[in-house]
Order: structure tokens, then sequence, then C-alpha cells
């Protein structure tokens, strides 16, 4: 390989990315995977409603602007402003359109929820998705800390020639981290309120108001026809006046019109009064009142129980299992109610499909009609949340299947149509297009009267950061979780939820915090008899402090844990407590005692039923470290290289990346400092593409000490 270049298979950067690393030697490369097939561009933007009209000045001002480059280099930033119902999406949808041409990359949409329940979308939940939209994550894990996502978004935005629109801003806190770095994308921004903090970045903003009566009677007569309004041109006008030029209102009343034909265009309207036309103080409001009067039962009864779900979208399963109905029935309801504007359609996820969104003022009316809110309420949850729990269940069993998961909760026992999951992949994207929602509903399942609602959620979403691990979420998920399970009083729920609760703290490098939780759990589980929690948690200890460096401690506690799950016949506790008991040893310079133990570990891991590649990926890395400690070269090699492979078939580029990393130590060790560049320089490109800034500063300190003859 000429000029000492190394091919990777890429994780989430590009396929067959060649890397400069000095002379490769001994027979190692790292030959391309099948080439992937290339992302076609994005392009989210939703079609402009045919009965558009009325803002050319306002996109002939926009476009005057939208040459103008940042003086920090960044991208031009456009702010639409106005109130609720102004027409803010639709005339950002529409200037995406003009202008789409000049961004030939891609035109992305992302909604940053100012009203949703739960709060509005975090910035490293905006980026994640943003990135998806691009292509990355597909063949890897995208990374979940916001510094990490930020850094990638960056990174892909510098070199391509994109359109962003941020809908529904609240602050300009959620703007800024996510502004593209190159002048040569645009980023649109809509939002009620001015976000003067834009402004040092030279960000123009335009101030959306009513349409003119004119443009108002235009939008009236796309929508009803011009016969209809020709006839009654005074009724027309009245109508138009009534709603104040407001797009959304005149739209929602006009809807009931095309719904009644023969209605006149007033009815409904108040008398004149005898200075003139009535006109609404909150049209929005009103329009929504008046399309609410003209619903039968069932579809008010349907949407005020979408409104009291405390998710900021949802799909048709969810919907279906919130409001009792089969997913036939809620799919003809979704798309009557999406038709008179009263639901808008985001974007499509993966696994759930469309998503459906509410108004403030839609959401705000809607609780308030059919049954008491109270008692809709309380089924809506019910219901949400027993689909959450059901899909989330069915996600554990085939990426976790080896969890113990707790008994589910007897409220939650209305039926719900089941989500089904063909594979891993599936049951994957569906956790990590959920993961918006999961703050929230953990709230909602905290406050239920039954903690088991709460223990169970947080158990069975386990999957989602055991693959994800967005650690801050974590570490709030089971918190919530541990102070409803010290509020059950159950032994069992307790000790799952401190378990888990300190595998997040390690993760998150707090190991003291830590080992108070596992030793709680140790101790509630020895109180009880229950072995395999006393197992569990000592393993926990021994881990935490594995990952600490602290291997001589680590060393007592992984023993323990490896004697107890031997008792239990349990060879998967078995197997990850050797993995670590070995590697622990390993690094202390005990080869005759760590190389046996870890080759135990791995057969233990590679031959459960059901499987569980990524654990017996993870034993065969360790090995292959061991092997190298121990001076035997070439089975370092060779293992670090099968279990590369093997983390590359389970997508996990960080086990990837951490793998090639072993090999660059082994060679390293072996005294070839111009292979251990090129396997250092190669993880590095990996831990580029998953942007892992810890990671990436240890694999700039190991090369920067290599010194190449």
């Amino acid at each position: 390989m000429s000029g000492g270049e190394v091919h990777r298979t890429a994780c989430g950067s590009g396929a067959g990315v060649a890397v400069r690393a000095g002379h490769i030697t001994a027979g190692i490369h790292l030959h391309p995977g099948p080439p992937l097939a290339p992302v076609p561009a994005p392009c989210q933007l939703s079609p402009v409603p045919a009965v558009f009209t009325g803002r050319e000045q306002s996109l002939l001002s926009l476009g005057a602007v939208l040459g103008r480059t940042a003086a920090d280099g960044s991208a031009p930033v456009v702010v639409i402003t106005g109130a609720d119902g102004v027409g803010k999406r639709t005339l950002a949808t529409k200037l995406g359109h003009k202008v789409a041409d000049r961004y030939p990359d891609g035109q992305l949409v992302a909604r940053l929820r100012a009203d949703a329940p739960g709060g509005p979308a975090t910035t490293a939940e905006v980026a994640r998705s943003l990135l998806r939209s691009l292509g990355l994550g597909e063949h890897a894990p995208l990374p979940w800390t916001e510094q990490d996502l930020l850094g990638l978004w960056h990174s892909e935005t510098a070199r391509r020639r994109l359109l962003v629109v941020l809908e529904d801003a609240v602050d300009a806190g959620q703007v800024l981290p996510l502004v593209p770095a190159t002048p040569g994308c645009l980023l649109v921004v809509t939002s009620r309120e001015p976000l003067p903090a834009l402004l040092a970045h030279g960000a123009v903003h335009h101030r959306l108001g009513p349409l003119a009566a004119e443009h108002g009677l235009w939008l009236l007569s796309r929508i009803v026809g011009e016969e209809r309004t020709g006839r009654d041109p005074d009724g027309a006008a009245a109508f138009v006046g009534f709603h104040g030029g407001m797009p959304l209102a005149i739209v929602l009343a006009a809807a009931e019109l095309i719904l009644q034909p023969d209605l006149p265009l007033i009815a409904g309207l108040p008398e004149p009064s005898p200075s003139g036309p009535t006109r609404s103080d909150n049209p929005v409001r009103d329009a929504v009142d008046t399309a609410f009067a003209h619903l039968s039962p069932r579809e008010a009864g349907f949407l005020q129980r979408l409104a009291l779900v405390p998710a900021p979208d949802l799909d048709l399963a969810s919907s279906a299992a919130a409001t009792g109905t089969t997913r036939g029935q809620a799919r003809v309801l979704l798309t009557e109610l999406t038709a008179r504007g009263l639901l808008d359609t985001a974007q499509r996820a993966a696994v759930r499909g469309d998503l459906y969104t509410l108004r403030p003022a839609v959401r705000s009316a809607a609780i308030g009609v059919g049954t008491p809110a109270r008692l809709a309420a309380t089924e809506a949850t019910a219901g949400y949340l027993t689909h959450l729990l059901q899909a989330a269940r069915a996600c554990a069993q085939l990426l976790t299947p080896h969890h113990r998961a707790l008994p589910r909760p007897t409220l939650l026992e209305q039926p719900v149509e089941p989500v089904r999951f063909t594979n891993r992949h599936e049951a994957l994207a569906w956790l990590e297009a959920i993961a918006p929602a999961v703050g929230a509903a953990m709230i909602t399942a905290v406050s239920c009267d039954d903690p088991a609602v709460a223990c169970a959620l947080a158990s069975d979403l386990w999957p989602l950061f055991h693959y994800h691990r967005d650690v801050t979420m974590w570490i709030i998920v089971y918190e919530a979780g541990l102070r409803a399970a010290l509020r059950w009083g159950d032994p069992m729920a307790i000790h799952e939820m401190s378990s888990i609760l300190a595998l997040g703290l390690v993760a998150a490098e707090r190991y003291s915090e830590a080992a108070t939780h596992y030793s709680r759990a140790a101790a509630l589980a020895h109180a009880v008899g229950d072995r395999a929690g006393v197992a569990q948690s000592t393993f926990g200890i021994g881990a935490a402090l594995h990952d600490a460096g602290l291997n001589d401690e680590a060393q007592v506690f992984l023993g323990d844990a490896l004697g107890l799950y031997a008792d239990l016949d349990d060879r998967r506790g078995a197997g990850l407590a050797g993995m670590l008991l070995g590697s622990a040893a390993a690094r202390q310079g005990n080869a005759d005692f760590a190389l046996p133990v870890l080759r135990t570990a791995r057969a233990d891991l590679a031959d459960l039923q059901p499987p569980n590649p990524l654990d017996a990926a993870r034993a065969l890395a360790y090995l292959g470290e061991g092997y190298s400690l121990a001076g035997q070269h070439d089975l370092a090699v060779a293992a670090l290289l099968q279990a590369r492979r093997e983390f590359a078939d389970v997508g996990h580029g960080h086990w990837t990346a951490r793998t090639i990393e072993f090999l660059g130590q082994a060679a390293e060790r072996a005294g070839q400092p111009d292979v251990a560049l090129g396997w250092y320089t190669a993880s590095l490109s990996h831990y580029t593409g998953l942007t892992s800034i810890r990671d990436l500063e240890r694999l700039n300190g190991r090369m920067s000490a290599v010194r190449v003859s």
C-alpha cells in the first residue's frame, strides 16, 4: 500500500476514507467494507399550500438580504417573527422552496417545540435529528452528548451547502449552537418573539403581520371559491375582517364553510355594531372554537385525548392507544382532523411513521371539550403509557434479552394493539425516535398513583441507554425511577433502579456516587436473599473500579461476582465478570491468571442463547489486549482483528474505534511504532466520526508519544 495509506470502513462519516499513517508492516491492513449507497440530499420542506397568497412583499424583502454574510463567517440567519397563526411557518417554507436550488446538499427542517408538553426541544435532540437527516447514524450510533453532537454538526455543515429551517424557537439559546459554520448555508428561524441575541451574528428579523384586507379576501376566495365570495362580497369582507386577516383563523373557519356550501359567509359571526363590523379580539381562538363546534362527539373526544397526552408528538400507534380506538379508526380521524387544520403533521420518523402535533390554541380548546378533563387525562395517559411500556418491552426482548425486567404494573390494564419489531435495527430506530418523549413520559409516570408504573417504564427503557448512552437523560430517568421505587418500597425495583443509575454515573465518571448506589443495591439484595441481585451489585462495584483504573480494588469485587454468578449457573453474568476480572489482572501484569479467565469469558458470552454479540465481541477485545500485555503479539492481533469485525457487524462505532486503538497499543508494545501510528490514526478517524471528545484527546496524546524511526 503505497505511501502508508490505511483504508477504513467509515462509521457515520463517509466510506473508504484514506488516512496517512506512515509505513504499515507485518501484513496488517484495514480493508474497506462494501461501498455504502450514497444518501440522497434531503428535501424536508413541506409543500406550500395551494392557497398561499399575499406575502410577495415579505418574500422580496427577505430575498434582498439573503446574500449577506455574517461578520464571523457563519451562515446568514433570517428570523421570521409574529403571532401564532400569522403564517410564519408557511412563509419560511415558501422562502425555502424559492431558494432551494442554491443549497444542493439539502433542505432540513426541525421543530423546536416552544409550547410542547414536556418542554422545548433540547439542542442535543435537534442536532441529532438534523444529523440523522443527513444520513449519519445509519451504520453506527450517533454521539449523545451535546458537545459531541454539535462538533459533528459543525463539521458536516462546514463541507455542505444546506438550507436549515428551525421552526417555533422559544429563545436564541436553542438556535445559536446550531448556526452552521459556513456562509454557504442559510438558517431560517421562526419564533413568536424577536431573538435579539442573534443580532450579534448578523441575523435579519422580519416581523410578519396579518394579511391586508384584499389578500385576506383572495385567501378566502381560493378556499371557498370565487363564485361564492363574488355572490356575497359584503359577507366575505365581514368574514375576513372578523378574523383579523390571520391566515390560520381564515383557513380554520373557511374549512367549515366548505363542508356546508349553503351556509352564508357571515353565519356564526356576531351582529355588526353601530360603529361598524365586529372584529375578534382573538381570531385564532375564535376560529378554533368555531371548528370545534362543528366536530362530532367522536371527533371532539378523540382530539381532547390527544391534547391531554404528555408527549411532544404522536404517531398512529400512540394516538390509537391514548384514545382507545383501533389504528384503523385512528387513521381516519387523524386524516380528517389534519384536513380541517386542527392537527399539524410533522416529519416522518423511523418505524413510527407520520408524526402529529397540536397548536397551542387547539390544545387549549381541546382540553375543555367532551369528557371532564381529569377523567379524560387519566384515560389518555394510561393508554399512552401502556403503549410505551409494551413497545419498550418488545425492544428490550430483542436488544437486551438477558436483562431482568420488572413486573408489568396492574394500573395499566387497558389493552392496546402491540407494536411489533422484526429485527434489532427496527427496535433501535424506534427507541431513538421516541427519545424526545422520554423525559415527559417519566414525569407523568412518576406522578401516577402507582409508583410501579415509573419503575417499569424506566426498566423497559434500559436498551435506549445501553446502546445510545445519553448519559444526562440516563441519570435523570433513573434518579426519577429510584424515587418512585423508594416510594413503592419494592426491594427488586429499588435494586434495579439503583443499579442502572449507578451504571449511568460510571458512564459520567462519577465513580464514588456510583459505588454508593451499588453498595445500597447490594445491601438491599442481601437483606432479602436476592442472590442474583447481590451478584449484579457486586459486579457493578467492580466494573466502576475497573473503569476508574483502580484494577487492584476492582479484582476483589469482580472475583466475588464471578463466584456468585458461577453458583447461580449464570453464564452471562460469569462471562461479564470474568471479562473485566481478566482485563484488570492483565493490566496488573498477572497474565498467567488473566488469560484463562478471559478465554473462558469469551466462550461463555459467545455461546449464549439468545445471542449477545456485543458483549461477546467486548470479551474478545479484552482477550486481545490481554495477549498483547502478555507479549503474545500474533495472538493479540488475530483476536483484535476478529473483534473489530464483530463490532462492525453489530454497528457499534465506539467499540470498533476502541479495538483499533487496542491494535495500536499492541503494535507499540511489540516495538512497531510505525504500525502503531497507523492504527492510532485509523482509530482517531473513527473517533472523529463519532465526535468523541474525550477519546480524541486520549488518542492525540498517544500519537504524540509515538517515536517513529
